[in-house]
């Protein structure tokens, strides 16, 4: 027959097995909710968002795409095709609207080039700002 001492000693070990099985799970849900949480897929018509303004110009939205301090490494993305060669990616400079002038959807990725994880999507009509699409996950969707 056990003393004392050993249930008290039982008790420790049922304690750090199911810590030892619970950690994984608690550090695997918060995970989880960090990534739903920081998870952004908005569409703006109307109004202001994250710098850009409906009904701007294309000169004035590529000046809001700029100034975007918190993301130095922003460049705009134009895909103009099928194939796989059918984009562009350029800093935006005011330098470069004759480059952007002729297409009606700009990808603005904050994080850099090729990084679509992170983005803002400019759709022009008329040389108008008519829709704003905020993206932003922080995993890979298989």
């Amino acid at each position: 027959m056990a003393g004392p001492g050993h249930r008290g000693s039982m008790q420790r070990w049922r304690r750090v097995l199911a810590l030892a099985v619970l950690a994984p799970f608690l550090a695997f849900a918060g995970y989880a909710a960090y990534l739903w949480a920081t998870y952004l897929d908005d569409t703006v018509v109307s109004g202001t968002a994250y710098g850009f303004t409906i009904g701007a110009s294309k000169q004035e939205a590529l000046a809001a795409a700029r100034i975007l301090n918190d993301h130095p490494h922003a460049v705009v993305y134009i895909s103009y095709g099928p194939r796989t060669g059918d984009h562009f990616s350029i800093a935006p400079s005011q330098v470069r609207i004759e480059q952007l002038q002729a297409h009606d959807q700009w990808d603005v990725l904050l994080d850099g080039s090729d990084k679509f994880f992170n983005s803002v999507r400019l759709t022009f009509n008329d040389d108008r700002l008519v829709e704003i699409h905020r993206h932003r996950q922080r995993f890979e969707i298989p």
